[in-house]
């Protein structure tokens, strides 16, 4: 593997608000958005034949900025300062894109641990873990702390090795299309019990309110599912 010590991080925005959705909602946040994403180009005259190209819907509904236009680029010691310079004491981050596993490494990780950062990571799955994170010098992954996982394709096409949380975005993606996947799940103990974090949200736009109906009836009918509650758009914060 290509050592990544000069590497450069291209990021379309930093900004501090509160963790919107899982486990940490409500939590303040230090949010990094990197550049690129693997199943959408970002721009509006593509998303029909990127949709068709993939196989997955995301291209056809994603409203998220992560083109090229406005970004900046970084070394890893120069994002973590910024990062403190936004985010003040703040040391939960979550690095999301597009899709962050495009960019992100064991060099960036190193970085932000060292300056102090709980790391999450939002991904699509489709891309190893192992495959950017393996630092090749010291022998062990550095892996961020915590992964969530919201798929876009089926099962045979996701590579991720292990996540923390997963998430549907319904009515497209079926939980009983993942049994596999739930179980490369790490499992996370709180008051001593196991916690599958398993969610449910439903799609934004045109087609809400029948998503919502599905995540509702879904988790009914399979209780270790959850729904996922974007608090930050009830809060009105980005």
């Amino acid at each position: 593997m290509n050592q990544h010590q000069e590497s450069k991080y291209r990021v379309k925005a930093i900004w501090k608000t509160l963790q919107g959705e899982g486990l940490f909602a409500g939590r303040p946040a230090v949010f990094v958005r990197l550049v690129g994403c693997n199943m959408w180009s970002g721009y509006e005259q593509t998303r029909q034949r990127d949709a068709e190209r993939n196989g997955g819907s995301c291209p056809l509904w994603c409203d998220t900025d992560f083109t090229k236009e406005g970004s900046q680029d970084y070394t890893a010691e120069a994002l973590a300062a910024a990062m403190q310079k936004v985010g003040g004491d703040v040391r939960f981050c979550v690095i999301t894109g597009g899709e962050p596993l495009m960019q992100l490494d064991y060099t960036l990780v190193k970085a932000l641990h060292k300056a102090g950062y709980f790391i999450a990571i939002e991904t699509n799955g489709t891309l190893s873990l192992a495959e950017r994170c393996w630092d090749p010098k010291a022998e062990k992954l550095e892996a961020p702390d915590w992964i969530v996982c919201s798929p876009k394709l089926a099962v045979p096409q996701l590579q991720l090795e292990f996540f923390d949380e997963l998430k549907l975005v319904v009515p497209d993606y079926k939980p009983e299309d993942f049994d596999a996947f739930v179980g490369l799940q790490r499992i996370n103990k709180i008051h001593n019990h196991t916690l599958p974090l398993l969610w449910l949200q439903p799609e934004d736009g045109a087609r809400l309110q029948e998503a919502r109906k599905m995540a509702i009836e879904t988790a009914l009918a399979h209780p270790q599912w959850r729904v996922s509650v974007q608090t930050h758009k009830i809060l009105n914060v980005e």
